[in-house]
């Protein structure tokens, strides 16, 4: 046996051995594309036996049996056509030529081919070249369109079709042109062989090249969707988690359907709006899968449920496979895959939309617990704040209290003594402080409740904020603070609830000043920058450490160097400023100041006042400025 017989057995071997395996999974499947793959080698296959038997019984001269081959050998390319119409919206022109073309070929290869056998040749070479050359094109089109293991397979497809073709072609050309005749025959039998090769890789690959086919989807899958257990926003994840899936297998769309059980319905989010639709959950074909816990494949959605064509067709759901999503324990929802056509390679989709399920349940179990450590890790936080708060404000209330009972009850003593005795101014004067002391926590408490409702705000009217400024100035110099505050020369008016905003700086001052144990008074610095106004509190005191400036504004948070000036204070102060300054449109955040301490600055929104000339003056008190990017909270 020569190098070429033994290459061409091979190759018969490979084709016959390829029709057993379609034709398997043709009866099984019964889909159309299933048999008309049957169909393509199930031709080749029959030349392959027609030549042995012709060959055992000395036919081969007989004269029927050139138009017999040739016959079987022009239904490829028809089976070609017939299987790009399966995935494909071919022209109509090109089906019809497939049909007309084989017919042609058919009858003048049985009825004329002795006598017109150069003219029957090169029918046969245009018919397979126009319809062949276009189903291998509409194969390799395809291929480049899909995703995912359709697209390596039907790759292997477009590479089969394109050699069979030009083995056919070469066959002819060597019968029509002895001269090329050997070369022609050689180049024909390795072609055809690439063609057997492809073909298997495309129609019948090993299960080892599957799974190596399969791992980049899944593993994409995995890469875009496993970050999802941590999204907070439920409608996001289930949003991305049908993008993984509908890139993964190369479809159209994906719909995840999340299960409410005490409400019977499926809970989608919709693709537009970004906002949960809930529907029945027996309600389309995604609903049926989800009721009879199984896969549902329809190839016409609109058949398989007519009462929803309309909306199958007007979202190119023309096919769906859906399979419910859960574990052993219960039913998590259900995920639906659609195209415009079912994939000629459906048992692989199959296969992988099981995959994406079953990986899409561990996803959402994963969210499920997650949300629950957080809803725990949250009472956890809540109750530790709560402690933290409850014994913070019980020392802070307990020191003024314990002053102003300890005072009163030995004014009482001395009463009950010496009735006629002059009244002890001082111990009065304790008592009265005391109290403010006591009424200021109140408040801060109070004040930090209605904040956090968002109702303490409320009174705006225009105000100059210099003279808020001054206002808060003249208060601390009565008390024997001067608080240096240069400014722009124009007034700064805003529309602000002016109490609330001498409560921002009257917070901030006493900090810097309850903070500068020693050292130079705080600074207040105003600046206008466009249309805001800018103030600036600029203490030199101990500063904020590193690892408490992102908890600064937080409700009760005391920065840790805090207790070595004071043991007072609920740590109220800071986030009741944040709030104020935040219902009013502006910004407030902080810096170290150079040299040591902390500047505290805020922003708030200035309005024209009218007479007054535009706001473009900018004052030189205070220069720094973080980047528009730092927030209330960093």
């Amino acid at each position: 046996m020569t190098a070429l017989e033994l290459i061409g057995a091979i190759n018969q071997i490979l084709f016959v051995g390829l029709f057993v395996v379609v034709l398997r999974h043709a009866l099984r499947e019964r889909r159309r594309s299933s048999f008309n793959t049957a169909l393509l080698f199930g031709s080749i296959a029959a030349v392959v036996l027609v030549s042995r038997v012709a060959d055992a019984l000395g036919l081969a001269e007989h004269p029927a049996y050139p138009g017999i081959v040739i016959t079987l050998l022009a239904v490829a390319p028809f089976a070609m056509v017939r299987l790009v119409d399966d995935f494909s919206h071919s022209p109509r022109a090109i089906q019809i030529a497939g049909y007309l073309g084989f017919a042609v070929v058919a009858a003048m290869a049985i009825l004329a081919f002795g006598p017109i056998q150069r003219l029957v040749g090169l029918v046969a070479i245009v018919f397979f070249l126009v319809v062949g050359g276009y189903a291998g094109y509409a194969f390799a089109r395809e291929a480049a369109r899909a995703r995912g293991i359709t697209r390596r397979r039907m790759t292997a497809v477009a590479t089969g079709a394109v050699a069979f073709i030009a083995a056919l072609v070469l066959i002819f050309a060597g019968v029509l042109l002895p001269r090329v005749a050997e070369t022609a025959s050689i180049l024909a039998q390795v072609a055809a062989l690439v063609a057997a090769g492809a073909f298997f890789l495309g129609f019948a690959p090993p299960a080892w090249i599957r799974r190596a086919w399969r791992e980049p989807d899944l593993r994409h899958f995995l890469e875009r969707s496993i970050h999802l257990a941590g999204v907070t926003d439920e409608r996001a994840a289930v949003a991305e988690l049908n993008v993984a899936a509908a890139s993964a297998l190369g479809a159209r769309g994906a719909s995840v359907g999340i299960a409410d059980p005490n409400r019977g319905v499926l809970r989608y989010v919709d693709a537009e709006t970004g906002e949960w639709s809930d529907f029945p959950d027996d309600m389309f074909i995604a609903g049926r899968a989800y009721r009879a816990g199984r896969r549902v494949v329809a190839e016409d959605a609109a058949a398989a449920d007519p009462q929803h064509a309309d909306r199958y067709r007007a979202t190119g759901a023309n096919a769906v496979i859906a399979t419910p999503i859960g574990t052993d324990a219960r039913r998590l929802g259900v995920l639906a895959v659609y195209a415009e056509r079912m994939s000629i390679f459906a048992e692989d989709d199959l296969w992988l939309v099981d995959l994406l399920a079953d990986q899409s349940a561990v996803l959402l179990e994963a969210r499920t617990l997650a949300e629950h450590a957080s809803a725990l890790r949250a009472r956890e936080e809540a109750a530790r704040m709560k402690e933290e708060f409850l014994s913070a404000a019980a020392h802070d209330l307990r020191t003024p209290l314990t002053v102003v009972l300890g005072q009163a009850e030995l004014l009482e003593r001395r009463q009950q003594r010496s009735p006629e005795a002059p009244a002890d101014a001082q111990g009065l004067a304790r008592i009265a402080r005391e109290a403010r002391r006591l009424s200021d926590l109140v408040s801060e408490l109070l004040d930090a409740q209605r904040l956090e409702q968002g109702g303490a705000v409320r009174d705006f009217a225009p105000a100059d904020l210099l003279e808020v400024v001054a206002a808060v100035r003249e208060r601390y110099s009565e008390g024997g603070v001067t608080l240096s505050a240069p400014a722009p020369s124009l007034p700064l008016i805003a529309s602000v609830d002016r109490p609330r905003i001498e409560q921002v700086l009257d917070n901030l001052v006493e900090n810097a000043l309850k903070y500068t144990p020693q050292g130079p008074p705080p600074e207040v610095h105003v600046a206008i920058d466009g249309g805001e106004a800018r103030i600036a509190v600029v203490d030199h005191g101990i500063g904020i450490p590193g690892t408490d400036r992102k908890r600064i504004f937080e409700r009760f948070f005391r920065a840790s160097n805090a207790q070595s000036i004071t043991d007072t204070g609920l740590g109220l102060g800071l986030f009741i400023c944040r709030r104020i300054v935040e219902e009013h449109g502006g910004r407030i955040w902080f810096e170290p100041t150079p040299g040591g301490g902390t500047t505290f600055a805020i922003t708030l929104p200035l309005v024209e006042e009218s007479g007054t000339e535009p706001l473009d003056e900018r004052g030189d008190a205070w220069e720094p400025r973080p980047a528009r990017g730092v927030a209330a909270d960093a």
